[in-house]
């Protein structure tokens, strides 16, 4: 009997079961019937999905009839739908306006995406997120068709560079302008912090950026920041943190110990100077010969200084919240970053405030205040001037071994005066890092407050002011052993102190008029008039203090300046600057179809002349959704096609103030009526005619969607012609003065950018999206005035010996690289060879003879022998001199982008991507430098162990001679030479030509790609978040500049360390390496 209970009870349950459980079935279309195929659909709070197939029908069993179907799909609005008694559930998905509506920031407006008549990229805080870096503009790296970001290099807080199509200017700013919240704000990528941006779009054409006139000539990037949410009086709160470690990506590869000491042995020999190689097997010293030392340890200065794990760690909080007429977000911001390099690190603090409310129906305020505190402490590689205090030229020229009973940290006093050549002593980097106190502080207070008020339905006036202090004050200290105690410091301690002041005041003024039907037409009408000013007032103030007492630290150096025994006159500068606006644009479009824009700017500028304080920008756009055309409607390929067509004008006034006038100087004294009269003189010749540099863009794009929206390109193709470049043009010398500033030059950047952006698969567990974009630019110079050509130096050549090394000449780009080509170096077959014979060489049996027809060289005073470095006589003439230098390479890329993908597993997602450059050259002047030896000492890159050699290692007995006007140039046989030095690479690296002439050694490809960022995270479910009471909880891992194929053999390709022109781009000298960096992070949402 209690068996058949059982049994029934068991039937029962499995026949309710299967009442509950049922298939269901159906089909996804569009809003017009069309089928809508990867549409996601799933039972709601379980893990039960499916994907709808090609033709939008689906199938799927549920647990029951309260069950609840969800079908969302990219660009519709989601769907839910309660099952009940039904098995088969046909949806029609609405697109999402949302996404419709995307808004994109075009300058004192938004604009729909979709209506977009102008070339703009955009990125959005979703864009950023899985890049863990402090500066949100290393972040944008290969994201944005025709933006070339250049991080200078690997300093904790550095600053990066960042050109839009091209470089448009040859002495002026290339930067574009930066707009926060409708606030122009000097630097913003590198001064927000990621977590703060809601969106970046960047205005690429003048049909957009002429709304901005003399500001928009390099482009314009608009930066909206995160503000509250309509979460009906709730309050969100958001933290977000990373801990990284750094690593040294790459070590430049140089010689060990033994390698060391035979190539110093060798140029003793060649030099004649014995005295520093024989400190190494001198009398008490355990090794007797340079043969001893193939087994000592190598001291590794590069893993020493850089080796270390460096920490990061980033700290983001934000509290959120609103109501219908209140929105506010409140976050903070903390980083703390090590560099790589010892005694380096950057801490930095941001505090941000935004708050948004509708005080009524006509009224709305907002108000916006950050604060930004930032300090880097440590000297880094070098200082911006050149090699005098480069900390990597110790770290990597340094000897590599330590002689007995020194410390890793002892000064070598011998070792400093025996390589003092060029006056630049070799000192054991350790030691010097800590002799050396520098830190930079920099405090930034933006306030900003808005009021929008409809004054009627369609016509809204919206004023924005803001205020702006910004203060940078530096600190440095050198000690005895330094290289500036030891030069202008008497050997004692020394200090300078600089103090910048920036305040800027910003008020723009605007109406705005839109009527989206007019008289219940088609026709849509947007008027836009406005008002705008802008001033800044810099001051800075310079203190220089030398001869402290020895020991005098630098807490008591900066607390106590009587202390010095020399006190430089303070230097105090202050530059005044304004700027007055008026701008308007019309905005037409019938029927959401055909589009036409109208801008039109006038700008008063305080840095011009009376004459010439206006200029005048307009603008116009077309454009033609040609998908909205009847003849489009019947096919599924393309589901959006827009045309867009812009010209116009914008300018550049970022030149220095007042040089329009003629200025003044002291020290020109004479004699008046017999009485000595202090004087002054002019230094320059004033032009009262200058003007704004201005530039015409056309530029011709398309916007296509296909697919549904899943596959989305755009592709646009331009010219921008820069023209009225202020130079410094040739005058005639009658005129008491051999140039003036003048608009004399011209420029020109031809492109062509594709973005390509789309949903690959998505599946029910399942989503593949990928990115990539591509940008060439063709820069040519198309006038330089009066003067065809004339040279720039980047200050690592002394310019008043050799020529600079870069060239400004029409039809080239700018950017060109100058020197002498290499030809290898001069082989035994240049030579004569005719028996010799001299008891004081008798190791010499042969003189050698420069052959008839090979040049010689006339541009250093070495006697050219077999081995010298050897070049083009490009003239010819039979002889290299700097007549010979000629273009030799080009700093700026033919291309540029990035390729990303992203993948979603269930709750996993993974980030990958890489970033590209090709068809540049990068001056490696750091090769140039450690390949050649202008003192004793002087550790050099391995590839020179594969060097001509004019002594046999061997036997250490010498084989070639010095030259010298009384002998000529001797050695051993042809024969013993060649078989010596057949093989060898490069030449003898004892010569002052290898380092004191740009050459096209120095420069290599800067062509690469870089993985550039990898990131996978995973988002703990809602059942589990639930359950620990947060809204979402996500945990990643993320490796940045994971790897870099690329032809270059220093540390990155991607570097640019002078900067102090827009022509000097590609130059690499002490470059703080890039790290490598892995981190692991949170996003939690309470």
């Amino acid at each position: 009997m209690k068996k058949v209970l059982l049994q029934t009870l068991l039937m029962f349950l499995l026949g309710s079961a299967w009442a509950q459980t049922r298939t269901i079935s159906g089909k996804v279309t569009d809003e017009r019937g069309e089928s809508l195929p990867s549409v996601n659909v799933k039972v709601k709070g379980t893990a039960i999905v499916t994907a709808a197939a090609a033709d939008g029908t689906y199938k799927l069993s549920v647990p029951g009839t309260e069950s609840v179907l969800v079908f969302s799909f990219i660009g519709y609005k989601p769907k839910e739908i309660k099952v009940g008694g039904q098995t088969v559930i046909n949806v029609s998905l609405e697109p999402d306006s949302k996404l419709l509506n995307e808004v994109v920031a075009i300058g004192y407006q938004t604009v729909r995406r979709r209506d977009l008549v102008t070339a703009v990229s955009s990125v959005t805080a979703k864009d950023l997120k899985d890049n863990p870096t402090l500066s949100a503009a290393e972040a944008l790296q290969g994201k944005l068709a025709g933006v070339q970001v250049t991080v200078a290099d690997g300093q904790p807080g550095a600053s990066a560079d960042i050109y839009i199509r091209g470089r448009t200017s040859i002495t002026q700013s290339g930067s574009p302008l930066y707009i926060v919240d409708g606030i122009q704000v000097d630097g913003a990528l590198n001064a927000l912090s990621p977590q703060d941006i809601e969106s970046i779009d960047v205005l690429k054409d003048a049909a957009s950026t002429s709304i901005y006139g003399a500001r928009g000539s390099n482009g314009v990037v608009i930066i909206t920041t995160k503000g509250g949410t309509n979460t009906n009086g709730k309050t969100t709160v958001n933290y977000n943190n990373s801990f990284s470690i750094q690593k040294l990506p790459k070590e430049l590869d140089v010689m060990g110990p033994f390698d060391f000491l035979e190539f110093q042995y060798e140029r003793s020999k060649i030099t004649g100077d014995t005295s520093y190689i024989a400190r190494y097997y001198k009398t008490g010293n355990p090794y007797s010969r340079i043969t001893d030392y193939q087994n000592v340890d190598n001291i590794d200065w590069q893993k020493i200084m850089f080796g270390r794990n460096a920490l990061q760690q980033t700290h983001n909080i934000s509290i959120s919240g609103g109501t219908k007429q209140t929105q506010y977000n409140l976050s903070g911001t903390y980083n703390d970053q090590e560099g790589i390099l010892l005694y380096t690190q950057y801490k930095r603090g941001l505090i941000n405030f935004r708050f948004d409310h509708q005080a009524s129906s006509k009224l709305k305020i907002s108000f916006n205040v950050r604060y930004n505190n930032n300090v880097l402490d440590g000297q880094g590689t070098a200082d911006a001037g050149g090699a005098q205090s480069n900390n990597l030229r110790q770290i990597v020229r340094y000897q590599p071994i330590l002689v007995p009973n020194q410390t890793l940290d002892y000064y070598d006093a011998a070792e400093a005066a025996a390589t003092s050549g060029n006056g630049l002593s070799l000192i054991n980097p350790l030691e010097e890092m800590q002799q050396q106190y520098r830190k930079r502080s920099n405090n930034v207070l933006n306030i900003n407050a808005s009021v929008n008020y409809n004054i009627t339905k369609r016509l809204v006036f919206r004023s924005v002011a803001a205020i702006d202090y910004n203060n940078t004050n530096m600190r440095t200290f050198d000690d005895t052993i330094t290289y500036n105690a030891r030069t202008t410091g008497g050997k004692q301690p020394l200090i300078t102190v600089t103090n910048n002041n920036v305040r800027t005041i910003n008020n723009s003024n605007t109406l705005d008029y839109n009527n989206p039907a007019i008289m219940g037409s088609k026709h849509s009408i947007d008027v836009l008039v406005g008002q705008e000013t802008y001033q800044t007032y810099t001051v800075v103030n310079g203190l220089d203090l030398r001869n402290y007492p020895i020991g005098t630290s630098p807490d008591q150096a900066f607390a106590n300046y009587s202390l010095a025994q020399t006190v430089q006159p303070p230097t105090v500068s202050e530059i005044p600057i304004q700027n007055f606006s008026l701008f308007s644009r019309v905005s037409y479009n019938y029927a959401g179809k055909y589009f036409a824009t109208f801008n039109l700017r006038a700008d008063a500028s305080s840095v011009f002349g009376p004459q010439n304080k206006w200029g005048y920008f307009p603008s116009a756009s077309l454009a033609w959704r040609v998908s909205d055309e009847n003849f489009m409607k019947n096919q599924n390929l393309v589901s959006d096609l827009k045309l867009r067509l812009s010209y116009g004008s914008v300018g550049n006034n970022r030149i220095s103030p007042f040089s329009y006038g003629n200025f003044f100087a002291p020290g020109k004294s004479y004699y008046l009526n017999d009485l000595f009269v202090f004087g002054a003189s002019t230094t320059s010749l004033g032009n009262p005619d200058l003007k704004w540099e201005s530039q015409l863009s056309r530029n011709i794009g398309i916007d296509v969607a296909f697919f549904k929206g899943r596959l989305q390109l755009t592709v646009d193709a331009y010219r921008n012609t820069t023209s009225n470049l202020l130079l410094s043009n040739v005058i005639p010398t009658n005129s008491g003065y051999s140039s003036q500033l003048q608009n004399v030059g011209a420029t020109q950047n031809t492109g062509l950018e594709i973005q390509l952006n789309g949903t690959i698969m998505q599946t029910k567990n399942f989503r593949w999206t990928g990115n990539f974009n591509i940008a060439w630019n063709k820069n040519i110079i198309k006038s330089l005035g009066a003067q065809q050509s004339f040279t720039v130096n980047s200050g690592f050549f002394n310019s008043s010996q050799q020529p600079a090394d870069y060239l400004v000449k029409v039809g080239e780009e700018v950017g060109t690289f100058y020197g002498l080509k290499n030809d290898g170096y001069y082989k035994i077959s240049d030579f004569d060879a005719t028996p010799y014979s001299n008891p004081l060489y008798p190791w010499a049996t042969t003189k050698y003879t420069l052959k008839a027809g090979v040049p010689t060289s006339s541009i250093s005073s070495t006697t050219v022998q077999p081995g010298t470095q050897k070049f083009v006589d490009v003239v010819p003439d039979g002889k290299i001199t700097t007549a010979d230098y000629t273009v030799i390479g080009h700093a700026l890329p033919k291309g540029i982008g990035g390729f990303g993908q992203t993948f979603a597993y269930k709750n996993f997602d993974l980030n990958i991507f890489l970033n590209f450059s090709y068809g540049n050259q990068v001056a490696n002047y750091n090769k140039l430098e450690f390949t050649s030896t202008y003192s004793n000492g002087a550790n050099l890159l391995s590839s020179f162990n594969d060097r001509y050699r004019t002594v046999d290692p061997r036997t250490g007995v010498q084989v070639q001679g010095v030259p010298s006007a009384a002998v000529g140039v001797i050695g051993a046989s042809p024969d013993i030479l060649n078989a010596l030095n057949g093989n060898a690479k490069y030449w003898i690296p004892v010569q002052s030509v290898e380092w004191d002439n740009n050459q096209s050694f120095a420069l290599e490809s800067g062509s690469f790609i870089r993985l550039n960022n990898v990131t996978l995270g995973y988002t703990l479910p809602r059942n589990v978040t639930n359950r620990i009471k947060v809204s979402s909880l996500r945990v990643f891992i993320t490796g940045t500049n994971l790897g870099t194929i690329t032809g270059y053999t220093g540390y990155d390709p991607d570097v640019s360390t002078r900067r102090g022109s827009p022509v000097t781009a590609g130059a690499d000298y002490s470059a703080f390496p890039k790290a490598r960096v892995f981190t692991a992070g949170l996003n939690v949402s309470f």
